[in-house]
């Protein structure tokens, strides 16, 4: 997306909205390393709540808050190193989303958390965003629905939690940002909705133990002397 479309009301209203539900999500993952791949917004925008010992960001270009460049479709990490991933419209942006949960499934841990943010296209903003040939939100290369991103993850072996469906705002452009609007703790809604603009997914790898499989035991034969069964105790007798 388009730097200078984010800094618009309309921009502003989206990552005050996204960070509202990155912060919930946020809140039962713990860990070490928690990697954000792709910059979104301010740097520090969601890394203020993530509750791991360290968050990083990583970027195929050099951006405010960024700490590591990298291909995003090959990433300078480390196998099974990482806690947590937060990829916040990477897949709608990453010339090739594949190849991108590829490599997250390659540097997560068993059992680490995977957060996505993404557009709805079945939503408003979706409906916008096919009818201007793509051109809204700006800069955007596609939308992936939060059905189709669940059958790829499963394919990876990821466990899926309900997706949280949010910012039910039209698709039109502001110039200026509107009244932050008051939340409870209903604010966050789980499941599918029409009117939703953007999704939140999170999932976890999942860790699969190996089981030693013994070969069968074979019953024991009697032993033979000179042709002969040994002989019991009673026998000797």
């Amino acid at each position: 997306m388009r730097s200078d479309w984010l800094q618009s009301g309309s921009g502003t209203a989206l990552l005050r909205e996204e960070a509202y539900q990155a912060a919930g999500a946020f809140e039962s993952i713990f860990g070490d390393h928690f990697l954000q791949v792709g910059s979104w917004g301010e740097g520090d925008l969601f890394r203020q709540f993530a509750r791991t010992r360290r968050y990083a960001v990583v970027a195929a270009r050099p951006a405010p808050g960024v700490d590591l460049i990298s291909r995003l479709e090959c990433l300078a990490i480390a196998p099974d190193s990482i806690d947590a991933v937060f990829l916040p419209h990477t897949l709608e942006i990453a010339e090739d989303p594949h190849d991108v949960l590829r490599e997250v499934d390659r540097i997560l841990r068993p059992d680490g958390h995977l957060v996505v943010l993404g557009f709805n296209p079945w939503g408003w903003w979706g409906m916008r965003h096919f009818l201007t040939r793509r051109s809204f939100p700006a800069g955007g290369r596609r939308m992936i629905s939060e059905s189709r991103l669940h059958d790829w993850l499963r394919l990876l072996d990821f466990r899926v939690d309900p997706s949280c469906f949010f910012h039910f705002v039209a698709p039109v452009y502001r110039s200026q940002v509107a009244p932050e609007p008051v939340r409870d703790r209903h604010s966050r809604r789980r499941g599918w909705h029409p009117l939703a603009s953007c999704y939140l997914l999170v999932a976890r790898r999942e860790m699969f133990t190996m089981t030693r499989v013994r070969p069968a035991l074979r019953h024991r034969r009697a032993q033979l002397v000179g042709g002969l069964v040994n002989p019991t105790t009673r026998d000797a007798a």
